[in-house]
């Protein structure tokens, strides 16, 4: 420490001008990238690194074109009469000529096949000659419309927009999707419009994460403002630590930029949880620093001797919470990745300018002699000398409650869901979530799981097994009762056959001559690129889109397991099924969240034990350190299954994240317990819990109503993590102030000496 104390003098007296301007250049160069950070439009950075999973995807869009189709639906209570058709019509035009639509499928250019002088004949739906009860016979006599194009109850039709594959242009998208919108209120008084898709999904995702930088921060701004103000009274008190959190945000957010990185959903986090973990190292200089007591003459060497006091704990609990959140490194996602990766440098960021400018700007500043100012909030003493007494007094019953506690959490915990539900993560209010839920209780399906069925010979699919097996594997998955249905080359052969046959059934040919002329007919048809959608031009992939409601990641992926199971028991094992898509990756990587958090939590857990161990060079310590850090999570798993919240790519976070964080307080006291103890661990305890309290208390509340401003937020992740996180961290100081000293009461016999 003495190394530290002389380092610190030299800063605090004639480097001090120079640290001051260092600081001023460097923040002022990473303000430019910082300024210019941007918000990510596709969501990629969301999709985990499985090389196979990746280059299924890339060969599904390389053969198939981008599977992104946004779903516009029209509401009209005389649909199929002229006014309705009018108006559908109308409406496909103008939305094909929108710039990035490559066609748009609906029934007012959809076509039926029925029986000609020379064999099958295309007729337009839509016809002047059409009379309503016409239209409904012909639907009635073509079920693939029904559910696709339009509902069961003949109120509402769709359009499938189909996009241009642009996943290098980050504003086409944006702009489409405002043209669309702008529809929408255009009709507003004619007909009912409703507007989802992925493509909407990652718009709005965006334009989320846009509004939330833009309320969020200020709102932590003032929180922490206003805490600082309450607590410590004084202007200094305000503006030291908000200058260190607008410094290392500068200097985080310039980082990520030169990084070449853009906000997303997880990312977006950064800014209010680095201005809320910067605060931390800032506010326990600050409360060193009030209770200093001297002749003001003599404040550098007393502030640099309490600096030096508590530059150690101040790094160890940065270090912990850097490794905490330096564990989210492992995950599988690159967004998560990302966030624990920066979160981290901002913690460690923060320590440096911390350690800075806190002492050298108290430097210039008397020494406080108010008795008033220096113990800050008169009640806040009280309480905690009450919480001592509380531990000293009823230590046994404090376990008691806290196992009671913990049996309660373990009764809730394997209720939680690993789930992920894009649109419950809107709030229900916002327009994606109403237009998404509208469509699927008209239609029945918003999203699609997409597969490519092949040979594994590689041979074409020209055989009539081969569509037989088809067939019965599209038959298997329409009776599974979250599949609305199921669009493929049958979609197309079925109803061509009837109409060459003449007959009345949508069915498969019956011999393969008869399949070769209709695979013909296809390829020579005045629109290949119907046929192309489900079937390669050389027939060697085909593809089928399984039409879903509004399910959860979890529901997804095993449905999309029971798909491939069903196919590898048909055709002696001749085909090979791969799923893929958009929304597949979704779900896929929401199911392997478990596994990331699990790995991620045992190696924070890990650093974190291996840094306490170093800094406090006892194996019993730093077992004791665990006990309040891992009874919090463990409560908010409980309250996670009791609420019904479900792990998400945010919720999964809290606990890596939360075990770095809720460490540093049992850091602090652990050191100052070793300070003060005598031999007697009732006197330690309650000297720590009423002189160290008051900074934990301070730090913890700072965190946890820093974390609680997330609430505001857009995203129900992003709002469930705030919660969570901060309310954690309140039972981790509760955990430290009463749990941990009841330990240390009941596990250290009087007269029993504590390690060095």
């Amino acid at each position: 420490m003495r190394a530290v104390e002389a380092l610190l003098m030299r800063l605090l007296g004639r480097w001090r001008v120079l640290v001051l301007f260092g600081l001023f250049l460097l923040t002022a160069l990473l303000a430019i990238p910082a300024a210019h950070v941007g918000i990510e439009q596709d969501n990629r950075s969301m999709v985990a690194d499985d090389a196979a999973r990746l280059a299924d995807y890339d060969r599904f869009l390389k053969l198939f074109g981008n599977d992104e189709q946004l779903l516009l639906s029209v509401g009209h209570t005389r649909l199929l009469e002229k006014s309705g058709r009018e108006l559908l019509s109308s409406l496909a035009e103008r939305v094909a000529g929108l710039d990035g639509v490559t066609r748009v499928w609906s029934l007012a250019n959809a076509q039926h096949l029925v029986p000609g002088r020379w064999g099958a004949e295309p007729h337009p739906l839509f016809n002047d000659s059409a009379d309503a009860a016409a239209l409904q016979a012909i639907l009635d006599d073509n079920p693939q419309f029904k559910g696709l194009l339009i509902s069961a109850d003949l109120h509402t039709a769709v359009l499938l927009i189909e996009l241009e594959d642009r996943r290098h242009d980050h504003d086409y998208r944006r702009l489409l999707i405002e043209s669309l919108r702008a529809l929408q209120q255009e009709y507003a008084g004619h007909t009912e419009l409703h507007l989802t898709g992925v493509g909407v999904q990652k718009n709005d995702v965006a334009r989320f994460i846009d509004r939330d930088q833009r309320v969020v921060l200020p709102l932590v701004v003032a929180m922490l403002a206003l805490l600082l103000v309450l607590i410590f009274r004084h202007p200094s008190g305000l503006l030291l630590p908000l200058a260190v959190t607008a410094i290392s945000l500068v200097w985080t957010m310039g980082c990520y930029g030169l990084a070449g990185l853009e906000l997303n959903t997880i990312t977006a986090l950064l800014p209010p949880v680095i201005m809320v973990l910067s605060v931390s190292t800032s506010v326990h200089l600050y409360n060193g620093w009030l209770q200093l007591q001297g002749d003001d003459a003599q404040r550098l060497p007393l502030l640099a001797g309490k600096v030096g006091e508590l530059f150690t704990p101040c790094l160890f609990t940065s270090l912990t919470t850097a490794l905490g959140l330096a564990s989210l490194t492992i995950s599988s996602v690159p967004a998560v990745r990302h966030f624990g990766l920066f979160a981290a440098l901002g913690v460690s960021l923060a320590f440096v300018v911390g350690m800075l400018l806190v002492p050298v700007w108290l430097s210039f500043q008397r020494l406080i002699v108010d008795v008033r100012r220096r113990e800050g909030l008169g009640f806040l003493k009280r309480i905690l000398e009450w919480i001592a007494r509380l531990t000293l007094r009823y230590p046994q019953g404090i376990i008691v409650v806290t196992l009671l506690l913990l049996t309660v959490s373990a009764v809730f915990i394997p209720t939680i869901r690993n789930n992920t539900n894009l649109v419950a993560f809107l709030k229900k209010d916002t327009p994606l979530a109403i237009d998404t839920r509208s469509i699927d209780r008209q239609l029945g399906s918003v999203n699609t799981l997409e597969f490519m069925f092949e040979r594994r010979d590689g041979k074409p699919l020209t055989e009539l097994a081969d569509y037989r097996t088809l067939e019965a594997l599209v038959k298997q998955i329409e009776q599974q009762p979250q599949v609305a249905g199921a669009l493929s080359i049958l979609t197309l052969l079925r109803p061509l056959q009837r109409a060459e046959s003449g007959g009345e059934k949508l069915a498969l040919p019956d011999n393969q001559d008869e399949l070769d002329v209709l695979l013909e007919l296809l390829a020579m048809s005045n629109d290949p690129q119907l046929s192309n959608r489900f079937l390669t031009p050389e027939r060697t992939v085909a593809r089928f889109s399984v039409r879903l409601p509004i399910l959860g990641s979890q529901q997804t992926a095993t449905l999309a397991q029971q798909i491939l199971g069903m196919a590898a028991g048909l055709g002696g094992g001749r085909y090979q099924l791969t799923a893929t898509g958009s929304f597949y990756q979704v779900a896929v990587d929401s199911n392997n969240l478990v596994v990331d958090m699990l790995r991620s939590f045992s190696l924070s857990l890990l650093l974190v034990m291996l840094s306490i161990l170093v800094l406090l060079r006892s194996l019993r310590l730093t077992l004791l350190s665990m006990i309040p850090n891992l009874i919090p999570i463990i409560w908010a798993a409980g309250v996670m299954g009791a609420a019904g919240i479900d792990l998400s790519t945010g919720t999964a976070m809290i606990g890596a994240v939360v075990i770095g964080l809720a460490v540093d307080d049992t850091i602090h006291y652990l050191v100052n317990y070793r300070r003060v103890f005598r031999g007697e661990p009732r006197g330690a305890v309650f000297a720590t819990t009423t002189g160290t309290g008051r900074a934990l208390t301070v730090s913890s509340l700072v965190l946890a109503l820093g974390f609680w401003v997330g609430c505001f937020g857009s995203f129900w992740p992003t709002i469930y993590f705030s919660l969570l996180v901060g309310g954690t961290l309140i039972a981790a100081l509760l955990c430290d102030l009463v749990v941990l000293p009841a330990v240390l009461v009941l596990g250290s016999p009087q007269g029993e000496e504590v390690p060095e």
